[in-house]
């Protein structure tokens, strides 16, 4: 836990809640000191190391870690009953990301046990701080993956074919690096001993090298993650709000939102409309060789053979035309392309939900690496900084709840009972 003192010759790594600095000659005193360590803090900081704090903390874990089960029962009941959902990187991602929470709120409850703290020995204690510094690393690198993915579909210029064969590495490279910079943190922390009034690690080391660990290992990676994420939301709501108050056509096939390949919509000479509410409406067809460019990036849409003939579009409801490749074939083994409309409300409200995605780790680690960045952080930014760091499993579950593929999911589970 992050010890709102002023820091003086040296720093503690605080994994209960928080990593953060305190001052070595500070922690010291509090460990010699017993229950009156509070009082060397002020009235100010008292609250901290109160029992009731430490219950409130305790709760806060105990709801991220039930959300985080919550969002892995669900994973395992789409994996099982619709699996072809999890084709989606988010879907995937979000069910990895509530592991690392599910893994951090234990570490999290561990840590605010003294007694058993306390009976550990170094080598106890430095993987119980790896296993708090890996959960909060492996959150924040596939969160920056799903930050990654959107900007690449949605703000640049790259093929779709390209960020596509990136998916398979997003989750292996985050948790090898989630691992291997903890380990190193750990493996300098010779002498490693738990301050049971403080709710903290520390390690006799110089000041400067125990701060060069921390953010090279775990905080400098935090604070990349965040301005990232912050640059990514940013600018996608810019795109989202500039492609609402137009409609564009879409030559490309249907696929997850955060694979549209954005790069080919261009701007429309004429707003095309669509009463209908699912995803597309069938309104004319063409025909393409199996060699053309396009036709071997995205597997064919398979379904029920529709009408061919043009369909009238009438309403207020702007749409999106797009080209759906059928999965049935036309004179000559052609495969035919049914020129379709995505309802264009639909479309803006699934990129508009998965943007919700980067911002977890800038709600969740903003206050953590704003008081590492303060000689003395005010007691408002320590309270918002602890609160939002226990409730990211919570966070992962209301983002997940947005997913655009879970009304897909209901609706499929709604037609086989049928």
């Amino acid at each position: 836990m992050y010890t709102p003192a002023r820091r003086t010759d040296g720093s503690s790594a605080g994994h209960p809640v928080l990593p953060g600095d305190i001052g070595q000659a500070l922690a010291e005193l509090a460990a010699t000191m017993g229950n009156g360590s509070s009082g060397i803090m002020g009235d100010k900081w008292a609250f901290v190391v109160s029992d009731k704090w430490v219950m409130t903390i305790q709760s806060l874990a105990i709801v991220s870690l039930i959300s985080s089960v919550f969002v892995l029962a669900a994973i395992v009941h789409i994996a099982l009953r619709h699996g072809k959902y999890l084709q989606r990187l988010s879907l995937r991602v979000s069910g990895y990301v509530a592991i690392a929470d599910l893994l951090s709120s234990v570490a999290q409850i561990v840590m605010l046990q003294n007694n058993l703290m306390m009976e550990q020995t170094p080598s106890g204690l430095r993987f119980i701080l790896w296993l708090s510094m890996f959960s909060t690393l492996l959150f924040v690198f596939l969160t920056l993956a799903i930050s990654i993915q959107l900007h690449l579909s949605t703000l640049t210029k790259i093929r779709v074919a390209v960020y596509m064969r990136l998916e398979r590495w997003y989750v292996p490279v985050s948790v090898v690096l989630a691992a291997l910079l903890p380990a190193i943190a750990v493996a300098q922390m010779r002498g490693i001993y738990w301050v049971p009034y403080m709710h903290a690690f520390n390690w006799p080391a110089e000041s400067w090298v125990r701060r060069l660990v921390l953010w090279m290992c775990s905080y400098v990676w935090v604070v990349l993650t965040i301005a990232y994420c912050s640059g990514v939301s940013l600018l996608l709501s810019l795109r989202i709000w500039a492609m609402w108050r137009s409609s564009v056509e879409v030559i490309a096939a249907p696929r997850m939102p955060e694979k549209w390949d954005w790069n080919r919509l261009t701007s429309a000479s004429s707003v095309r409309e669509s009463h209908d509410t699912d995803t597309l409406k069938g309104s004319g067809c063409s025909q393409f060789s199996a060699g053309d460019g396009g036709a071997g990036l995205f597997s064919p849409t398979v379904g029920r053979r529709q009408s061919l003939e043009p369909m009238a579009i009438g309403g207020s409801r702007r749409g999106y035309l797009v080209t759906v490749v059928s999965g049935f074939e036309g004179p000559g083994g052609a495969a035919m392309a049914v020129r379709s409309y995505v309802d264009k409300r639909r479309f803006l409200r699934s990129v508009q939900r998965l943007a919700c995605y980067p911002l977890v780790p800038i709600i969740t680690q903003l206050g953590v690496v704003a008081m590492n960045m303060t000689e003395e952080p005010s007691r408002g930014l320590y309270v918002y900084g602890t609160a939002m760091a226990c409730l990211s499993g919570l966070l992962n579950l209301l983002v997940f709840l947005l997913n655009p593929a879970l009304p897909d999911i209901w609706r499929d589970a709604a037609l086989a009972t049928l």
